[in-house]
């Protein structure tokens, strides 16, 4: 009975063992989604009154607050995030913009009750490090709250 006992439990080692080394050689990897802003091919043309079912403040999930708005009487919308200045948009789609600088890209989803969710994607700027050395610019994304 002993030795049956050993010789299960050997073999169990043995098998976790051989599960450990093939798990190590079988890595995948998986790139996650790539954050890019691009001006369309193609803006689309929005009227004043199309563009301003958009205006409004909306928080975002980094704590900062987005600002669509509308100046003088053109249907051009204008974003600004915590007073860092405003930006003109280009309508992407009926309801995504491009900053024309593209710094920013805003993808809003009305819902019927008045609410809004989305997404925003940010440049961040190439900044200097403690050390000296300069960080590289990049994308980062916020939801719409």
């Amino acid at each position: 009975m002993k030795k049956i006992t050993l010789a299960v439990m050997l073999g169990v080692a043995s098998l976790a063992a051989v599960a450990q080394t093939n798990q190590a050689e079988e890595s995948v990897q998986v790139p996650g989604r790539a954050l890019k802003i691009e001006l369309p091919a193609m803006p689309l043309h929005m009227d004043r009154d199309q563009n301003g079912a958009f205006r409004g403040s909306y928080s975002l999930s980094n704590g900062q607050v987005l600002h669509l708005r509308q100046y003088g009487s053109g249907p051009a919308l204008y974003a600004e995030i915590d007073e860092q200045g405003p930006r003109k948009l280009v309508a992407a789609s009926p309801s995504s913009f491009v900053a024309q600088d593209r710094s920013l890209k805003i993808t809003l989803d009305m819902k019927p009750d008045g609410d809004a969710g989305g997404e925003v994607l940010m440049k961040v700027p190439a900044q200097r490090m403690a050390d000296g050395s300069m960080s590289q610019s990049r994308v980062v994304s916020a939801t719409v709250r």
